[in-house]
């Protein structure tokens, strides 16, 4: 780290700590180890801060950690290995990082940070799903599938699995600040509509239904089968984006229009319907 990041860092933890209370926001790094040698805390403030002044790499960051005001700043007076970063990485509590997630997101509000994101006076979110990862070997509990044609050596085409993640991001984007507000991942077996209600749907308890205005899709959304329960839980609209934004496949499609029924679809994407 050059002594350009090294000031740039040190702006940042300042800001932060008066701003955010640093030392109390920390407290999200938690993880599922029983009794850990080195706190979650200084493991996470050290990932937040590698973040910030774009360390590439794990394999880097434990020699930044050696720097004494990086150990001051994350409370922790010794170097972190790789491993433990990766280690604790796997071992973070979600729910304790969205939460944190949101109180920032609240705080930015109030202090008019979104004023620029908005668009002819209203707060506009954007919905759309993207993949994080695909592998034709590895492969967990919770990855999709699907099957792709490829060809061997002797240019013969052939069918395999192929394994990936994929999720739907709800994203504030403006000219001088975007934030991610929550993301949902899709399960196995199911499509991008119903992880993405079931994220507005968790949006609209934890952020509340005024935080914004108007969530922005892509035009296949904008059909009966989204729009039902979209009106149950009470949102005031959606607007559909230009055609070829993020376009859904046939089997997207008609796994929406199989879900018809509005009390089948509410349950799937974990709502309540309105009597």
């Amino acid at each position: 780290m050059n002594n350009a990041s090294f000031t740039q860092l040190s702006q940042f933890v300042a800001y932060v700590q008066k701003r955010f209370d640093l030392s109390l926001l920390a407290g999200c790094f938690a993880d599922a180890r029983p009794q850990p040698d080195i706190p979650s805390r200084a493991v996470g403030l050290s990932l937040l801060l590698g973040e910030v002044v774009h360390i590439p790499s794990l394999l880097q960051l434990p020699e930044e950690t050696q720097w004494p005001q990086w150990q001051q700043w994350g409370g922790y007076k010794h170097s972190i290995s790789d491993d433990t970063f990766g280690y604790v990485s796997e071992r973070l509590d979600p729910g304790q990082l969205r939460r944190a997630a949101i109180w920032i997101n609240h705080r930015l509000k109030r202090g008019k940070a979104f004023e620029a994101n908005k668009t002819n006076g209203l707060l506009v979110v954007s919905l759309d799903a993207n993949e994080q990862f695909c592998s034709d070997r590895r492969c967990c509990q919770d990855c999709l599938s699907r099957e792709v044609t490829c060809k061997d050596a002797a240019g013969q085409e052939f069918k395999k699995t192929q394994y990936y993640h994929k999720q739907v991001y709800a994203q504030l984007s403006g000219p001088e600040l975007s934030v991610i507000l929550d993301v949902e991942p899709m399960r196995p077996g199911e499509e991008e509509g119903i992880a993405a209600l079931r994220l507005l749907r968790r949006m609209r308890q934890e952020y509340g239904p005024r935080f914004f205005d108007l969530a922005v899709v892509d035009s296949w959304y904008a059909n009966g089968p989204f729009l039902k329960p979209i009106f149950a839980f009470g949102w005031k609209g959606v607007l559909a984006a230009p055609n070829g934004t993020c376009r859904a496949s046939e089997q997207e499609k008609r796994s929406m229009e199989k879900l018809k029924d509005n009390e089948k679809y509410l349950q799937q994407c974990g709502g309540e319907s309105k009597s």
